[in-house]
């Protein structure tokens, strides 16, 4: 096994001592015991990796190896900290590349950070490392959905006001519920006391208060109910459109008269 390939290896077990470690304590032995050498920026893990790509000799060997350690970190989840975290390498043992080489495992100076620093890191190396492994094995990502946020909070006002004059909404859902689940902030369920027509239309209308709102991004909320109690979808929802629907006018009186 080559030098670049025990830093990788060395990095994932590092990944995976923190991840296991469930007592957010200090564990010399395993997470404080790692030598500086895998601490690293990320230019310098990038030289790393790209002499860890060229040393297979044929890219079915490099595309195995590279889908263990993405199979292998995928696993793993890190939070982003707050502060951010600054390497410390000795000077004293600086070798190819600005960091400690193979050859350094003996130095003793470990690092004695404390277990948010080491989460911290390990969220900054983890994702880097997912991205750079999907990107050489060609991995698409889907493209992100925009989530649907407040422009206007006064838009929980005008639902309230809504709610009590076409009692839109059944008892157990709260206009406020509506909102917070229409912004992902809310794992309520939402059961409507309207049909698909009138409620697309109250939609349409209350767009204007609202990032990203689409009648898709609402159905894909998933916690919308509707009056016969089945789970709205974008194909029921974007079917009610009707020009005239039954509380149309009186819809628009409400919104004329908010102030």
């Amino acid at each position: 096994m080559n030098d670049k390939s025990l830093i990788i290896k060395d990095i994932i077990e590092y990944l995976t001592d923190v991840y296991d470690n469930k007592d957010d304590v200090f564990d010399n032995k395993k997470i404080g015991g790692k030598s500086q050498y895998i601490f690293m920026t990320i230019p310098q893990l990038n030289k790393v990796l790209n002499k860890y790509f060229i040393r297979f000799e044929n890219k079915d060997e490099l595309n195995k190896a590279v889908k263990f350690n993405l199979e292998t970190i995928k696993r793993f989840s890190f939070q982003k900290g707050e502060k951010g975290c600054k390497i410390i390498n000795d000077p004293s043992q600086k070798g190819e590349d600005g960091f400690q080489t193979i050859r350094d495992l003996t130095i003793p100076n470990n690092v004695p950070y404390p277990m948010a620093w080491h989460n911290n890191y390990s969220h900054v190396i983890h994702s880097h490392l997912i991205k750079v492994f999907e990107e050489k094995l060609g991995v698409k990502k889907a493209k992100e959905k925009k989530r649907i946020t407040l422009k206007r909070k006064k838009v929980y006002d005008l639902v309230e006001i809504l709610n009590l004059k076409f009692d839109f909404l059944k008892n157990d859902s709260l206009p406020k519920d509506f909102i917070n689940v229409l912004i992902g902030t809310s794992e309520k369920e939402i059961h409507l006391n309207v049909n698909n027509q009138n409620f697309h239309y109250l939609l349409t209308k209350i767009k204007e208060y609202f990032f990203n709102f689409t009648i898709t991004a609402v159905a894909e909320t998933n916690k919308i109910y509707s009056k016969k109690g089945t789970l709205l979808k974008a194909n029921n929802l974007i079917n009610a459109n009707v020009d005239f629907p039954s509380l149309k006018d009186s819809i628009d009186e409400v919104f004329k008269n908010f102030k």
